[in-house]
């Protein structure tokens, strides 16, 4: 995950907070929004993946076509080996 710096795309949000939470963040004016920011950005990193899986017998059988076609498409590309790719096909007239 790649995190910008500074707020590119901002949306005002609006929640309630105990006092007791209240007192230990820096006040308005130094620093409390990118205190926030931080604390939710943490949280988020530490979010576990959730595996999909399917719920529908279409889903299971669709499922059952990946797991079964994984053998031939062989090993997945890494993000950079994708990227690559693309720019490769990007490059090419069709």
């Amino acid at each position: 995950m790649a995190l910008l710096l500074g707020m590119t795309d901002t949306t005002i949000v609006s929640v309630k907070i105990p006092a007791r939470i209240l007192e230990q963040i820096p006040p308005a004016g130094h620093g409390r929004s990118g205190f926030i920011v931080q604390a939710i950005e943490e949280k988020i990193a530490k979010r576990i993946p959730v595996r999909w899986t399917p719920k529908t017998d279409r889903g299971r059988r669709m499922a059952a076509l990946l797991k079964k076609g994984r053998v031939e498409r062989g090993p997945l590309l890494s993000d950079a080996q994708v990227e690559q790719e693309l720019k490769e096909r990007r490059g090419r007239s069709l």
